[in-house]
This record gives structure tokens, sequence and C-alpha cells, in this order.
């Protein structure tokens, strides 16, 4: 490989991880706020945002947990 080959692989790469964390940002971003609202709407029960945080929880955890599978 030359280096004009390298350079254009880093560059895809960091455009990919821009990509990554921005589409993750907006996930997590509309997970918080379907949370707060069902904390505000009053006939929601309060099981199934319990349930809601257990599950965000949950994807946070998986997550990290699969960072470490990552070949990066």
């Amino acid at each position: 490989m030359d280096n004009k080959q390298i350079r254009k692989e880093g560059l895809f790469g960091a455009a990919k991880k821009f990509s990554d964390a921005f589409f993750d940002g907006l996930k997590q971003n509309a997970t918080n706020k379907a949370i707060i609202a069902a904390k505000k709407n009053p006939k929601v029960p309060v099981a199934i945002v319990d349930r809601m945080e257990q599950i965000a929880k949950a994807a946070k955890e998986l997550e990290k947990d699969l960072q470490y599978l990552d070949p990066k």
C-alpha cells in the first residue's frame, strides 16, 4: 500500500467513527426523551417507566461489553 491509499483509508475510518458517534448520540437522546415523556404522562404506569429505564441501562451495558470484542 502506498501512503495515498493509507491516508484515504484513514479518512474513511475517521468519517465512520464520526458518523457512528453522531447516530449513537441521536439514539441516546431519543431514548432519554421517551423515558422523560413517559415519566410525565400520568397514563403510563410506573412499572412501564421502570422497565424502560432497565432496558436503557441494559443496552448501555451491552454496548460497553461489545467494545471489548471490537477488533480496533
